[in-house]
């Protein structure tokens, strides 16, 4: 039996289907649990990249519609904390953009090296410096 990083995710709706917020909950393999959500601004803002993400980590449309929580593979989950991590400090919706759909477009190895690499002092300014360029 091979242990893994186990993450969930729930996506949180208004009765409209607009995207209210984005919680993933991920327990490491000695149990430590890590929690994060983005909302409001952040939420809608990222919801594409997210999308694009659990797509391409084989979830159905259909589990992304509902309001049940998502229980997602190693991979898919790392790239998905990557995301909310990385984008959920920035204010300017281009910013957020830039920075989610940069996350969301990269392979899962990349995606695997930088979520690694986010556990770092300077992991995560590093990447957001990467991807959104010297445009301050």
């Amino acid at each position: 039996m091979s242990r893994r990083e186990q993450y969930v995710c729930t996506v949180n709706r208004d009765e409209d289907g607009r995207v209210l917020s984005i919680e993933l909950e991920a327990t490491d393999l000695e149990g430590h649990q890590r929690h994060i959500r983005i909302q409001g601004l952040g939420a809608s803002r990222v919801a594409s990249a997210i999308h694009e993400v659990l797509r391409a980590g084989g979830i159905k449309g259909r589990s992304w519609t509902s309001s049940k929580p998502m229980s997602l593979d190693q991979v898919t989950g790392a790239q998905l904390e990557l995301v909310l991590q990385a984008a959920k400090p920035l204010r300017r919706g281009d910013r957020i953009d830039q920075v989610s759909e940069g996350v969301a477009k990269m392979s899962r190895e990349e995606a695997a090296y930088w979520h690694a690499k986010s556990h770092h002092p300077g992991g995560l300014p590093a990447l957001r410096l990467l991807l959104i360029g010297g445009n301050r």
